[in-house]
């Protein structure tokens, strides 16, 4: 045989061979309906013959029907009786089994179905679900398979079963990674979700520019993106990408303590809280804090980090001041407004620089008085009133020489029940009046005291003492010595504090002296 022959044979071959498993393929599609076609005709009759086995039985337990002399001989008994062998054992593997479909990933059998038709219907819901929340077409890198098969009841799975297993299976999409300074950030379904991003988180960001003028908006460091073929529970929903980059992320650094650092002072200027400090430091308290000692500092930061500056036209209130003339015509110690002061007001703009939310500077650059403010004017008295030189019409005598130094009456939100007359520590002290000591001694804040009363419902108290002369129950004269100045209870100094009491009820003594 010589070569040219070889070769048409081996093609004549070679097409049958082609031809042969195209027949194949074809007859074993066209043979899989065929058997599920056999399968339930073969059960169908099955059942119809299962039914007449019944009925006979039926028959012979009634005696409705008895066989003749030479039935148990018969053919047709033999035939019966296998008949009904195989009706009872089809009926018993029907019972435990049925037709099914097995879903296979990767040559591994995930799964059975009741039928092809529901398990394609659970895959493409799942399918468009997962696709639906994400935001991008997803894909496996191998088809699911399905196969008919005959298997045990129990093995048949409901279409939840089903779901929870295709949601292991290694679904994937094509995403873009967006990455700050070539460092990984996250993983977004396209770049137009990643623009919408940026653009919500920046105006999340930026200040009500009702209230200030935007210069300039810029994004700190270098922002890059990436497209890759990532696992498609990788890819981050937009609204979620929001959250998390709102939220910052947790940042580990090392602190240097210096100098006069307290605990508060390095919480406060890295954004902690001194309890999230002493957790990051086990061994950290207020006393072994000393200056180079390293600091674990754990913060949370701006995972993409935003330059906002704008300017802020404010007003401000010009306080007044207030000014102080003396007044010989008004009695020392006491003060007269003679001019209310009013506020001004100024026009301020501010340069404020933000790092995301957090104001980093704030500078004035123009402030412009639009209303001067006016001084608030007190007019404070310098005339001198002597003790001895009362002008009163009263029917009392000064107990002591002396300058006046605090009135009767209200000393800011303090009511000051009597005259404080100031006089040198141990200048003698007389009666106002004659009368009948009724208390001398200790009495708290007043002192050493005495109390002297002079009839009508008239009585004085001397307090502040250093010294007392008198006893309680003994008479005495107007101008005789009772005790001497000093500062005993709560005194600021060697004076007598002097009251005139009528009828149980604080007077103003300048209206009783002579």
């Amino acid at each position: 045989m010589d070569t040219q022959e070889k070769e048409e044979k081996v093609s004549f071959l070679s097409r049958q061979l082609t031809g042969f498993r195209g027949f194949a393929s074809e007859s074993f599609h066209k043979l899989g309906p065929w058997w599920i076609e056999r399968y339930n005709w073969i059960k169908s009759d099955l059942g119809k013959g299962r039914d007449a086995f019944y009925r006979l039985l039926d028959n012979l337990r009634t005696g409705q029907w008895k066989p003749g002399p030479n039935f148990w001989k018969s053919p047709y008994l033999i035939t019966a009786v296998i008949t009904g062998m195989i009706v009872v054992g089809s009926n018993l593997y029907l019972q435990k089994n049925q037709l099914a479909c097995a879903a296979y990933y990767n040559g591994q059998r995930i799964a059975v179905l009741a039928s092809q038709q529901e398990a394609e219907k659970v895959l493409s819901g799942f399918e468009q679900r997962l696709e639906e929340a994400i935001g991008q077409d997803v894909f496996l890198h191998q088809s699911v398979q399905y196969k008919t098969c005959m298997v045990p009841k129990s093995e048949v799975k409901s279409a939840d079963y089903y779901e929870t297993i295709l949601k292991k299976l290694p679904w994937t999409a094509a995403g873009v990674e967006l990455c700050v300074d070539d460092q990984p950030i996250m993983v977004l379904a396209s770049q137009e979700v990643v623009d919408e991003l940026l653009e919500r988180y920046q105006n999340a960001i930026i200040p009500d520019e009702s209230k200030e003028t935007i210069e300039s908006v810029r994004f700190e460091g270098n922002i890059s993106f990436r497209n890759k073929q990532v696992a498609a529970e990788e890819i981050v929903p937009l609204e979620e990408a929001l959250q998390i980059l709102m939220g910052g992320g947790l940042k580990e650094k090392t602190y240097i303590v210096q100098e006069g650092d307290t605990l508060w002072d390095i919480a406060a200027k890295h954004n902690m809280q001194v309890d999230e400090l002493l957790q990051a430091n086990a061994q950290l308290t207020a006393e072994n804090l000393k200056p180079g000692q390293e600091l674990k500092l754990t913060t949370v930061e701006p995972l993409l980090k935003m330059v906002i500056t704008s300017n802020l036209v404010t007003k401000e209130l010009l306080p007044y001041e207030t000014k102080t003339k003396y007044d010989s015509n008004l009695d020392s110690g006491k003060t007269k407004v003679v001019q209310a002061g009013k506020n001004g007001e100024a026009r301020v703009v501010y340069r404020i620089v933000r790092e995301n939310n957090r104001v980093v500077e704030k500078q004035e650059i123009e402030r412009t008085v639009v209303k001067e403010p006016e001084a608030k004017v007190v007019a404070k008295g310098t005339r001198t009133m002597l003790a001895s030189r009362g002008s009163g019409g009263g029917s009392l005598r000064w107990p002591v020489g002396g300058v006046l130094t605090s009135r009767f009456g209200y000393r800011g939100s303090e009511f000051h029940t009597g005259l404080d007359i100031g006089a040198n520590h141990g200048t003698a002290v007389g009666a106002a009046a004659g009368g009948r000591v009724i208390s001398a001694g200790w009495q708290g804040s007043y002192g050493y005291m005495v109390t002297i009363d002079h009839g009508g419902g008239l009585v004085t108290r001397y307090a502040h003492l250093s010294q007392i002369n008198v006893s309680s129950g003994q008479s005495v004269s107007s101008g005789q010595i009772i005790g001497r100045v000093g500062s005993t209870g709560r005194s600021t100094g060697p004076h007598l504090h002097f009251e005139v009491l009528v009828n149980g009820s604080h007077r103003n003594p300048l209206n009783y002296l002579r």
